[in-house]
């Protein structure tokens, strides 16, 4: 089994981020070193204000000790992380590992605007650390902070794209997770040739907490077992709009929780 290390937020209730990671991951037979970021009683979205741990006194030692124990990984996803500091921490740790894959879904923003308590050294830092990865996952929020160019709802992806695989190392690749286009809601990356690819699935109706969190583990997982980058995206959307289907159909009464992962699960088991 290979390791992955999966390093985001875990919040006791709500269902994404570590929550989600963990099971997903743990279905595509990885051997999973779960890193939580931070620790909140709740995630963000429509719970109040949560109950927040800072970890970052905590994540110096968790290195140090890793360190002396010789601990290795094979391939790392990066989430939200969360301050300066734990990202700095974070970047000097990777640096130090020889990955076959480093996944970093670069957590800023949504909707044009910084999440509270982010600023632009926040920013920078997360510049920073892209520049080790080998796949990035911003949404169209997050791609513009990272290039500079302002958001657009509907961005100019001839412009987006080659300015984010500029942040970039050489081969690495910038995926923005949440174009729309018609009907449709997916992934848009430049092919080896420059141009703009996408693809998607029927946009459901909803909004449904975690979605991102769960595209990124899959994506994650079906890279770094081989799978080329066209259709990893392609069945990491199948599956991710398999989820928002599946959690329609289950009519819950709190919209708070995140996505159902039953029949995610089930695929990703078959398809093993």
């Amino acid at each position: 089994m290979s390791t992955m290390l999966v390093a985001e937020d875990l919040s006791a209730v709500g269902g994404i981020s570590l929550s989600s990671a963990l099971p997903v991951l743990t279905a595509m037979q990885y051997d999973v070193a779960a890193l939580p970021t931070s620790l909140l009683s709740t995630h963000t979205s429509g719970y109040g204000t949560p109950a927040v741990v800072d970890l970052s006194t905590w994540l110096p030692q968790v290195f140090q000790h890793w360190t002396r124990a010789q601990l290795h990984f094979d391939q790392a996803l990066i989430g939200y992380v969360g301050s300066v500091t734990l990202c700095q921490q974070l970047t000097t740790y990777l640096e130090q590992q020889s990955l076959s894959l480093l996944v970093v879904d670069p957590v800023l923003g949504d909707l044009g605007q910084l999440y509270q308590g982010f600023d632009q050294n926040y920013v920078e830092v997360m510049r920073q650390l892209i520049h080790q990865a080998d796949v990035i996952l911003p949404n169209t929020t997050e791609a513009a902070l990272l290039t500079g160019i302002p958001y657009q709802a509907t961005p100019e992806l001839q412009r987006l794209l080659p300015a984010l695989q500029q942040q970039l190392k050489a081969g690495a690749h910038a995926v923005i997770t949440d174009v729309q286009r018609a009907d449709q809601i997916g992934c848009a990356w430049l092919d080896k040739a420059g141009n703009v690819q996408f693809c998607g699935e029927q946009r459901l109706p909803g909004h449904y907490n975690g979605t991102g969190d769960t595209l990124a583990a899959v994506i994650a997982g079906l890279l770094g077992r081989g799978n080329a980058l066209a259709p990893t995206l392609e069945l990491a959307n199948q599956w991710l709009n398999m989820a928002v289907a599946e959690t329609i159909d289950q009519n819950r009464t709190d919209e708070r929780q995140g996505v159902a992962l039953g029949r995610l699960l089930q695929a990703i088991l078959a398809f093993n």
